[in-house]
């Protein structure tokens, strides 16, 4: 890695020196790339001899977040070579919580809680996305848990979404905060709480589909605030206090979500790291989600062209647009690790939310698009490489200073030149990938 960094040194300080310079050094730098890559024997989760991964290991380092990225959530093969590093982390480098791109709700209230085997299949598959827990190629993932927990070093699960879409969100949290207030001395019987009542029912219900005149917005925040009062000096056990306060501010972010259309991403990262620091303070966490959601650097966006940065600026898009990643990365530095996927053929299951948002069209099936000559993907492909770990220079969150070069790195429909060094500490390359029947 060091001749790489060197390289990228002289080539930005080429670039300044002379601005007017053509010269593309994205083959140059995809080839240094490679070299440095480090060859994973299988995908498989059954596959248990972690030599291979060893590499990641070591670039992982002392980070204590590590952020498990994958380029569409039916991309078959990413879940299985999440799953197979979740065990590897797990077992090998001390991380114990794995926390969803899912209902913070219904896993920390409801499914985090289940200890009877038979019931959490069904608890998963109601409350988290079932392209993670219906599907064929999440199985491995829900065994290995079940079985963990059996142990004596079970994996602890959360859930970072401000979206409450499971079914324990939408049938037990109205009643269970009823009773939290309740006991924290809050007067439930007051017009302002029933209505707070209806409009939560409204929201949970309808959720994208709800108008934004449907709810009484003062009413609402006001009543929130109110509560989280409450809660904040009742005397119940201070860790469910810790947990009630973080979804009572999370019940304002669905508010901010589905009425106002605030950012997903920075309810995410405020969710996670409340979780962090009160839930689970000192613990190494691994997060399971989208390689869009885990960006360190918002700026890489920025980058995909000068006419789409112009409008970036005069629009004011950049104050309000962000990532999961690049907030908890502004809040944790180094202790943030980005491992994204990427695949180079294959199949994916397109449909992974279905028109409900939640429950994947197992039956829809499409063919990885084809990519497009000098990008790393197709480089990787004329390489004959199969699977590959490729360390990125230690230069993310901000503009790094390395040749931008051609990926589906951010989605696996949307191909773009662009600085993903500033954005992934590391990349996985899946030659040839599958959908969420395993197919």
């Amino acid at each position: 890695m060091r001749k790489l960094m060197v390289m990228a040194l002289l080539l930005s300080a080429g670039h300044f020196s002379n601005a007017q310079s053509k010269t593309d050094f994205s083959k140059q730098y995809i080839d240094e790339l490679y070299k440095s890559g480090s060859k994973i024997r299988s995908l498989s989760p059954n596959d248990t001899n972690f030599n291979d991964l060893e590499a990641i290991g070591r670039s992982i380092g002392e980070a204590n977040f590590v952020l498990l990225g994958e380029p569409s959530h039916g991309d078959g093969g990413a879940i299985q070579m999440k799953t197979r590093l979740v065990k590897y982390l797990h077992e090998k480098k001390g991380f114990d919580v794995l926390m969803f791109e899912a209902d913070l709700y219904a896993i920390m209230f409801g499914l985090s809680d289940i200890k009877d085997l038979n019931t959490i299949d069904v608890s998963a598959k109601e409350n988290i996305y079932t392209c993670w827990t219906e599907s064929k190629v999440s199985q491995d993932l829900w065994t290995y848990y079940k079985n963990e927990l059996k142990g004596n070093n079970p994996i602890l699960l959360g859930g970072i979404d401000s979206r409450h879409a499971g079914n324990f969100s939408k049938t037990k949290l109205i009643g269970n905060l009823t009773n939290i207030v309740k006991s924290s001395q809050y007067n439930v019987d007051s017009e302002a709480y029933r209505k707070l009542v209806k409009d939560l029912e409204y929201i949970l219900q309808n959720e994208f589909s709800s108008k934004k005149n449907g709810v009484d917005k003062d009413n609402f925040n006001t009543e929130l605030n109110k509560i989280e009062e409450a809660v904040k000096f009742s005397s119940v056990d201070p860790r469910q206090r810790n947990l009630w306060l973080i979804e009572v501010n999370n019940i304002r972010n669905l508010f901010d979500l589905i009425i106002l259309e605030k950012s997903r991403d920075i309810m995410m990262a405020e969710n996670f790291i409340f979780l962090s620091k009160y839930i689970f303070p000192g613990k190494k966490i691994m997060v399971w989600s989208h390689n869009n959601h885990n960006v360190l650097d918002v700026n890489t966006y920025m980058s995909f062209n000068p006419e789409f940065a112009k409008q970036w600026y005069e629009t004011d898009t950049y104050k309000g647009f962000t990532y999961f990643g690049t907030e908890i990365y502004r809040a944790f530095k180094d202790q943030v690790y980005s491992l994204a996927i990427t695949s180079g053929s294959g199949n994916f299951s397109p449909a992974f939310f279905g028109k409900d948002f939640f429950h994947a069209d197992f039956t829809k099936k499409a063919k990885v698009p084809e990519s497009k000559e000098g990008s790393l993907e197709w480089y990787l492909k004329t390489k004959k490489t199969d699977i590959l770990f490729i360390p990125l220079p230690n230069a993310q969150g901000k503009p790094s200073g390395y040749p931008w070069f051609s990926s589906r790195l951010f989605d696996l429909g949307f191909e773009a030149k662009m600085d993903y060094t500033s954005s992934f500490n590391g990349v996985i390359y899946i030659d040839k990938t599958v959908d969420l029947n395993g197919q």
